[in-house]
Parts: C-alpha cells; sequence; structure tokens
C-alpha cells in the first residue's frame, strides 16, 4: 500500500474523534490536508473546490477535492503579508491616511447574520433561536473599539432561521447601517469546530482566535480579500497567533459588494467558551484604527502627535520626516544641475549651512557687527 495512504488513514483516525465531537452538536468539521498527507487547516465553514485558505503561518492552499469531511489541498504558495499593508506600493499612498484621518475617529458598524449562535460550555447550546451568544460577542467587540477611540453601532436585528436566506435577511440590515456612513462593517459569527483549533493563549490571556472570510464571488472579491490580509497582516504583528487564518470561499459573497471594507469574522468555536470569544475579539478590535487610518483615544498608530514609546512615532510624525527627507533631496538635485558637479554641490550646501542658514537665526545685533566687519574690511 502507498505510504501516502497509510499515512492519510493514520490521520484521520487520530482527528475522527475530536470531528465526532462537533458532529454529536449539529455542527460538521472539515479537515485539509496538503499533498503529503499533513493536516494543515480545520474549519465548519461549508468548502467547495476551488476555495482557498490562508493558514495561520501564511501559507496559501487551494482545495482541490472533498470526500465526506476530508479535503485534499494543494500548496499554492507562502505570501509576504508586509507587502498587503496600505500603502505598501506608494508613498502618497500611505501619506494621505497619516496626515488626512490622523485626527479622526473611525465609525464601525456590526450585525449578526446567524443570531443564533451560540457557545456551548456557556450558553448551554449551540443555537438560540434569535438570542445567540454571539450578541454578546458583538458586545465585546463594540466596547473594545470604543476603548479604542471609535464610534460604534452594532444591530441587534435577527435574522433567524439559520438557513440559506439568512444573508438575503441580513442584507437588508446591511443596507440600513450603511446610512450612517461607517468606515467599515462586520459580520460577527462563530465557526464549528473542535475548541482546540480556535483555543490559545494570547498576552497572557484565554483566548478564542479568529478566522476572516472572503467571498471571492462578484466584483468586489479582490478588494475585500486584499482588506482581510491587511487586518491579519496587523493583527500578526500586534497579536500573533490572534487570527487563525483566512478562509477564501470562492462562490460567495456574504453582502461584502456593499461596502469596500465589510469583513465576515467568525470568533471561537461552538465548543470554546464565551469569555475566551469575547477576550479574542477585544483583542482584534485593537487591529482597526492601523488599518483603517483613524485615531484611537489610547494612542494607537495613526494617531496624531508625537506617538508613544509602546506605538513608536505616529502617522503624521513619520510624514513630516519624510517629506522633510523628500525637501533635502530635492535640494541636492537642484544644486548638483546647477553647478553641474558633486564637489561644487557640496560646496554650495556648506555654504548655505554655514553662512545662509546661521544668519537665518541669528540676532540683529549679530547681524550688525558682521556687517559693519565687512564694512571695515572693505576700507
Amino acid at each position: 500500500m502507498n505510504k501516502r495512504i497509510v499515512f492519510l488513514v493514520i490521520c484521520l483516525l487520530v482527528f475522527s474523534t475530536s470531528c465526532a465531537q462537533a458532529a454529536a452538536e449539529g455542527t460538521t468539521c472539515f479537515n485539509m490536508f496538503d499533498e503529503q498527507g499533513q493536516l494543515v487547516y480545520q474549519t465548519g465553514w461549508k468548502v467547495g473546490v476551488g476555495d482557498q485558505f490562508l493558514t495561520a503561518d501564511n501559507k496559501r492552499y487551494e482545495v482541490m477535492s472533498i470526500t465526506g469531511t476530508t479535503v485534499q489541498a494543494k500548496y499554492l504558495e507562502t505570501m509576504n503579508l508586509a507587502e498587503a499593508f496600505p500603502g505598501h506600493a506608494s508613498i502618497w499612498a500611505w501619506l494621505q491616511p497619516s496626515i488626512v484621518h490622523a485626527a479622526q475617529g473611525g465609525k464601525v458598524a456590526i450585525y449578526h447574520t446567524h443570531s443564533d449562535e451560540s457557545y456551548v460550555p456557556t450558553d448551554g447550546k449551540d443555537s438560540i433561536y434569535g438570542a445567540g451568544g454571539v450578541y454578546k460577542v458583538g458586545d465585546a467587540f463594540a466596547q473594545a473599539l470604543q476603548a479604542d477611540g471609535m464610534e460604534v453601532i452594532h444591530s441587534d436585528a435577527r435574522h433567524d432561521p439559520h438557513d440559506d436566506m439568512a444573508y438575503e435577511r441580513s442584507r437588508r440590515t446591511v443596507i440600513d447601517l450603511l446610512k450612517q456612513q461607517p468606515d467599515a462593517v462586520f459580520d460577527v459569527h462563530r465557526d464549528s469546530a473542535p475548541p482546540e483549533v480556535y483555543k490559545a493563549t494570547i498576552d497572557g490571556q484565554d483566548v478564542s482566535k479568529v478566522q476572516l472570510v472572503v467571498g471571492k464571488y462578484g466584483p468586489t472579491g479582490k478588494q475585500i480579500e486584499d482588506y482581510a490580509l491587511q487586518l491579519k497582516s496587523v493583527a500578526d504583528n500586534q497579536h500573533p497567533g490572534l487570527v487563525k487564518g483566512i478562509f477564501f470561499a470562492k462562490g460567495g459573497d456574504y453582502n461584502q459588494d456593499l461596502h469596500p471594507r465589510s469583513m465576515l469574522v467568525e470568533v471561537g468555536s461552538q465548543a470554546n467558551d464565551r469569555p475566551s470569544a469575547e477576550h479574542g475579539i477585544a483583542l482584534f478590535a485593537d487591529v482597526l484604527p492601523t488599518v483603517l487610518g483613524k485615531s484611537g483615544a489610547n494612542g494607537v498608530s495613526g494617531a496624531s502627535g508625537m506617538g508613544t514609546a509602546t506605538t513608536g512615532m505616529s502617522g503624521s510624525m513619520k510624514s513630516m520626516g519624510i517629506l522633510i527627507g523628500l525637501l533635502v533631496m530635492g535640494v541636492v538635485a537642484f544644486l548638483f544641475i546647477s553647478t553641474g558637479s558633486l564637489k561644487e554641490a557640496g560646496g554650495k550646501l556648506k555654504q548655505f549651512t554655514t553662512t545662509e542658514f546661521t544668519n537665518l537665526f541669528a540676532s540683529k545685533s549679530d547681524r550688525d557687527k558682521d556687517k559693519n566687519k565687512e564694512n571695515k574690511n572693505g576700507e
């Protein structure tokens, strides 16, 4: 028998117990294996051929085949998420949010398409019609964002039952939220998977990780994908290990066509306790001010002023430094062009800094003394 097949059978046996736990709660757990038979990802999200996913360590895979809950995936690449951060390609795109938005707070809208989703250890069952524990996770998200100086609109609209039409019902909610012109919109869910898939200790506290879901269907798919990569890039820097991964659903849109910064975020699974999910989403809130280019009450990245020891220089200070640097480069280039050589340009620059620059800040009495000295020398 092929060694790869034997290894795959062993892996299936090892993980069948944990998935049975998820199945007992009325949920499904999909296990994604790479070409070597290694388990690389788990989620309760409905998986289709052609879907892709990004792991916690930023390895991207594509789903090739599905047998029951076993998924065969092909490795595509290891991504450098630094390239996904806003402004990477253009210095002016980076300066714009730092300067224009440095003194502004952001506005975030939160809603729940699957308003029944709950956490078994805390809520007693995985589904509570119209009053799921996921609402309280949304409350924790809102409170953390407000603590960061952001305005929050948290909708308590219900979209039951938990069926294929739930996103059509929640679409009306999103349209209503957009009337208040939010900078970002989040549909907060919980996943279905064994507890260890989402369980983590981050910054000294027990938390449930988060998973981002991107609908690749429709004209905004690429834009939402870039936004998700930006969110994970900042999260990896601020709270490593918080984002479990990103699931790219080829055939879905999840109302993400309505806003360029719309994201579906899953916080833990039905097998995790709700307090850990609340802690996880509160950490995720720290990511938003940086990605949105908005200031926060606690001096987060992008705030105006000098910055802090924790966050470093603020966006406005960095922008000022870059502008000064560009000015100096422009002066040097002008001197080189006008003199024709680096040596003469250096002499001109030295003369400017030692004579003209000094005279600029000299007192009137000092300038008068220098003028009298020049007159005497002339006589």
